[in-house]
């Protein structure tokens, strides 16, 4: 029976693992959630799955996070979201919270197998994904950027976090494109072929599943695009992320006079 870890389980991305990977009996899921109460609302069938673990509490809690990720094939590290704002460094915190717990592991156990990392990253970078807009779409290609700044400089201080860690550990990098609720379309993954829209998080959850539960070994260490097999719908929620990334960006101080008063995220 393998054992997986979701380190972030109460988010899109994480509920869909869990969901996917309890649809079979052989699989076995410790989840990590800073919320039990939260994770029970999101999953109500919980409780009734003899085979999941629940670790609830600080992300910062070493000796917990060990105690999730311990004796598993693979870590699902899906910590994040669409917010993007100064100072952000959740997925920092995750990645270094994780590598702490399997450095413990290790020192108390020289030959513990490691499991596989994989990290819920984007397409953004991976210099190999970028697709080729053309002039016309530069612009908007900016705003992107710009809108969502510091999640991409979280994700990219967490990828060179993890990087250093070559030595000893096993990590994949996911690198879908935008990511958006929709039915599943069936998936394929990809080392080199750029997104060309949205993909729902069912089709990249079982992607990420599929590459943690193979023995791939092309996979180790490099970016790993999951591209829907039909074209998914796009994320109206995109303009309000835009718009609260570039204030954020652009008028941090407004940003964080909204944010206090509860009006963004």
């Amino acid at each position: 029976m393998p054992t997986y870890a979701i380190i972030g389980a109460t988010g899109s991305t994480g509920q869909q693992i869990l969901t996917q990977l309890l649809q079979s009996p052989d699989n076995k899921v410790k989840v990590y959630c800073r919320s039990k109460t939260k994770l029970e609302k999101l999953s109500p069938k919980l409780a009734a799955h003899q085979n999941v673990d629940v670790y609830s509490g600080a992300l910062n809690d070493v000796q917990l996070i060990a105690d999730c990720v311990a004796n598993t094939k693979a870590v699902f590290l899906v910590i994040g979201g669409n917010a993007s704002y100064p100072g952000m460094r959740m997925v920092q915190d995750g990645c270094q919270s994780v590598v702490a717990a399997l450095s413990t592991i290790k020192a108390n156990d020289a030959g513990a197998k490691m499991p596989r990392v994989l990290l819920l990253s984007s397409a953004t970078m991976n210099p190999r994904m970028q697709p080729d807009h053309g002039r016309a779409l530069e612009a908007m290609k900016f705003l992107l950027k710009a809108a969502l700044f510091y999640a991409y400089e979280d994700l990219g201080h967490a990828e060179n976090f993890l990087r250093l860690q070559k030595g000893w550990l096993n990590v994949t990098f996911i690198h879908p494109g935008g990511l958006v609720e929709d039915e599943p379309k069936g998936h394929t993954l990809t080392l080199d072929k750029p997104p060309e829209g949205f993909v729902g998080y069912a089709d990249v959850a079982a992607g990420m599943i599929d590459v943690a539960a193979g023995e791939d070994e092309r996979y180790s260490w490099d970016g790993v695009g999951v591209l829907p097999k039909s074209s998914a719908r796009f994320n109206p929620e995109v303009p309000l992320i835009f718009g609260r990334g570039l204030l954020a960006y652009y008028l941090p101080p407004v940003y964080w006079g909204f944010r206090s008063m509860g009006l963004v995220q």
